[in-house]
Order: C-alpha cells, then structure tokens, then sequence
C-alpha cells in the first residue's frame, strides 16, 4: 500500500510540475525570397509555425510591416497556416521595408510569438540617357520610378563633371528635380565637357532619401567641388547617380592641331594660330598673344555695319551700302574700309567683339589699328552666323566665300574645293619685318570649323602665306602641302 501510495504521490507532482511550466511555446520562422528588388516588383515572405517542436496546422499568422520612415509596425495581411505548419505571403513593398509575422494561436493558453525580422532592400527603377546635343555640350537626363508618397521634386541638383582621368570633380551646373503623381522623379542638365572620357555625379538631398536602396546609394551631397570621394561604381539611386560618357572629338582633332603645332614652331618670326573645333573647342598655339589687325578687322567692320543697318536703323541696302562693303571685301580696299569706320565707329566694333566672346581686342585711332589675338578671330568666325542678322547673312557669307582670286593664299587654296571656305587676309610691313594674317570658316555637311593664323616678322609675303599654308595642310589633312607659297605676284589694287 505505501508503495501504491508513494507512486501516486509522485505521479501528482509531476503532473502539478507540468502545470507549473504551461503549455510549449511556438515558434514562428521567416524568410524572403529575394532581399532587395526593384520598385513595383513583388516579394514572398514564407515560414513555418510549430508548437513544441510539432507544426501547427490551420494557425491565423499576421504580417506586420514597418517601412523606412514609420515609427512602429502595422499589420498589412492575415493568412492561415497548412497542415505542415506553413504560411506564406506575397507583398509589393513601395520602399524599404522591415517585415515579421505574428502568430496568435485560437487557443488562449498558447503563448503569442514573432518571427525575427526581414529586412527588403527596395531600389528604385533608375533610367539614364547621355547624349551629345550640339557642339562641345552633353545633356544627361535620369528618371527614379520610386514610392509615390516620396516627396522629391523640388529639390536642388548639383551636378558635377571629371573630365578624362582626373580625380578632381567640378561643379557644373545646379537644377531642380522634377516629380509626377505616379512617383517618376526627373533631373536634367546640359553642360559642355572636354572631348573624350568624362564622369558625372549629380546629387541631391530629399527627406527620407534612405527609403529607397541600400546602404552604399546614400552618400552625402556635396555642394562644392571635390575630390575622388562621393563616389561608386554603379548608379543605386537618384538621389546620388554617377555615370561614365563619352563627349565626341571634334574636327580637326588633337592630332591634327598638334602636328600644326610641331610645324609652324619649326618657322622664323612670330607667329600663333587658333582653332575652333566642330565641336566649338578651342586649342592652338600662342592663342592669346595680339598682333596689330592690318585687313583682317575689315570683316569686322562688315558684319558690325550690317548688325547696324538691321538692329538701329531697321532697313535694308540703299544708297552706297553695297558699292563701299563690297570693294572693302573683295579686294580689300582700304578707302572703303575708312568709309565703313566712320560710320560704325570704335563702339560698335567693341560691341561686336563682346558678342563673339573676344577678350583680348583693343583699337585706337584707325581701323587699321585694332589689335587682337589668334583666338578673337577664330571664335568671331566660328559665330559667324550667329553675328549676322538674318536679312543679310547670305550677301555676308557671299563676299566672304568670293574674295579676289589674287586674294585666295592661304587657307582657301588649300582648304578648296573639298571645304567651303569663307576667309579674310591681311598683310602689311612692321618694325619686325612682314606681317601675314588670315583668318577662315570652314564647312562641309554637318561639320564647321574655324581657324585664324596671324604671322609678324616673316622674311617675306611669300614665306608668311607659306607659314598659313603649311598650317592649314596639317588642319584639314593635307600634310603634303606644307609650307608652299600661292601666287603672290599679284595682290590685287586693295591694301592689306
């Protein structure tokens, strides 16, 4: 009996000792199929709930989601386990967002239990487009489909550019970003850029700008220049998106100038050149070192006179216009080119050099008297067109295309026929010796150039039109006429 007694003892305090711990506690997994997809794409989030080692079937599991920039987490689906314990639920997260399941069991005395917690790297849709859209300037446009309640337009972009291997970022230009209702957040620039290799980062910095892909997207903007940093190899996000292009060369390219370069520095007296690529970039030799103009201005004084007519005295040819512009061109007649100065004046002739962005012309006293560089010339002929006004730019390119034949050295005689060549020399002699300039529009279809050569001190006429000669061949790649002097036998009856 007592050992009756005694087992029923110890079987009461076994079961008050189960009593005691309750019931097993439930367990509840978690995972994702994927941890960081692309804006609009759908995730499953699956696990598996048992209690005391044993799945529970037919169980209620809540997820509970807790997007970047929430404060707690909120229930968003309810689902019911399987018989094997498992759940599984498809979502559409709009941002980055953390992710659990709850697990309340029917059953009271069972305990309420979380999964740890997934983590779902959203990325925005990124879309990027660099394209070259007139000379020497690229445009790059990038669009984010991101989470619509994102607030990220108005917001200040700044862009910068590091051209070729250079360590060094720029900044370029600063915009506004743009945003539709649907979420599509938008940044535009236009900038110009060295030929070549280039990088661009553009950046800016929204509330919340950490709600959209991972950590290494969320560098800080900067707003200066700087150097190497703010920096990675792929484009995560708009908010800081950097990209490598390509600017196109123009005509005539680095080699050509170079070889122009290496040849005239091989002549006697003094002498510079500068080009104006198709790209619109300038490069030479010497560029900015004056020399007195001797004739060349007078293409000057003809398209300031014609922006006078147009712009002041809002007419068109009378009177003698064209019976003094045209001497003063096509032979270079200097009496005419007197005539053209008095009535445009040193003013005019200041203004017209400020619109062509010429920073080193000067004149006193005379037409004959202006100064300016190899760079002034090449840049008024690479604006050109854009200086005439629209009624008389075809008489203006027709004088300037139809020069005197005894007048045609230089560029035009080696540039034709296979460029059409709108030009103007000068000559005369100076304290150093002869003076030989020219200066010259180059164009074929879908390409235009320009070039300027000014020359002092060369031993003769002849040895200064070789020098612009030799230039030009190596310019427009015809290296085997270097050096070579036209007919300057006859200079016709105008000045130089």
């Amino acid at each position: 009996m007592a050992c009756c007694a005694l087992a029923a003892g110890v079987g009461l305090l076994n079961a008050a000792a189960v009593g005691a711990q309750g019931p097993p506690a439930p367990t509840v997994t978690a995972s994702v199929g994927r941890s960081e997809v692309p804006f609009g794409s759908t995730i499953t989030i699956s696990g598996v709930v048992t209690v005391g080692g044993a799945p529970a079937p037919a169980q209620p599991v809540t997820l509970l989601s807790k997007p970047y920039g929430a404060s707690a987490y909120s229930p968003v689906a309810t689902a019911t386990t399987g018989g094997d314990g498992a759940y599984r639920f498809r979502e559409r997260p709009p941002r980055n967002t953390l992710y659990r399941v709850s697990y309340t069991p029917a059953a009271p005395a069972t305990l309420v239990s979380r999964s740890p917690t997934v983590k779902v790297t959203v990325d925005e849709v990124l879309e990027s487009h660099i394209r070259h859209v007139s000379p020497g300037h690229m445009s790059v446009e990038v669009t984010s489909r991101h989470d619509k309640t994102l607030a990220w337009g108005g917001q200040s972009v700044y862009w910068f550019v590091a051209e070729g291997t250079s360590p060094d970022f720029r900044l370029v230009r600063q915009t506004e970003t743009t945003q539709g209702r649907s979420g599509l957040t938008r940044m535009t620039a236009r900038f110009r850029v060295a030929a070549g290799r280039f990088r661009v980062l553009a950046c800016f910095d929204p509330q919340l700008r950490k709600a959209m892909g991972p950590p290494r997207a969320h560098t800080a903007c900067p707003n200066a220049d700087f150097h190497r940093s703010h920096l990675t190899r792929r484009s995560f996000s708009i908010t800081s998106f950097h990209r490598v292009g390509f600017a196109p060369y123009g005509f005539p390219g680095p080699d050509a100038v170079s070889s122009a370069t290496s040849s005239i520095l091989s002549r006697a007296g003094y002498h510079s050149f500068a080009v104006v690529d198709s790209e619109g970039r300038l490069s030479g030799w010497d560029i900015h070192s004056t020399y007195i103009s001797a004739s060349v201005v007078k293409a000057m004084l003809l398209v300031a006179y014609l922006r006078k007519l147009h712009y002041e005295d809002h007419r068109g040819f009378c009177c003698d216009d064209q019976a003094v512009l045209y001497p003063m061109i096509h032979v270079s007649d200097n009496n005419a080119a007197t005539t053209i100065w008095q009535r445009v004046g040193d003013g005019r002739l200041y203004d017209l050099a400020h619109l062509a962005g010429m920073n080193d012309f000067s004149i006193s006293g005379i037409w004959a008297n202006a100064y300016f560089s190899a760079a002034d010339q090449a840049k008024f002929m690479w604006k050109l067109d854009e200086l005439l006004p629209d009624e008389f730019r075809g008489y203006a390119r027709w004088l300037l295309a139809n020069i005197d034949p005894s007048q045609s050295w230089g560029i035009p005689a080696v540039a034709r026929p296979y460029w059409y060549v709108m030009f103007k020399g000068g000559w005369r002699t100076t304290g150093l010796g002869q003076l030989v300039h020219q200066i010259g529009r180059l164009e074929r279809p879908r390409r235009t150039w320009s070039m300027a050569v000014l020359t002092d001190g060369d031993p003769s006429m002849g040895y200064g039109i070789g020098t612009i000669e030799g230039v030009t061949a190596q310019l427009v790649g015809s290296a085997d006429t270097v050096f070579t002097a036209s007919n300057t036998n006859d200079l016709g009856s105008g000045g130089g």
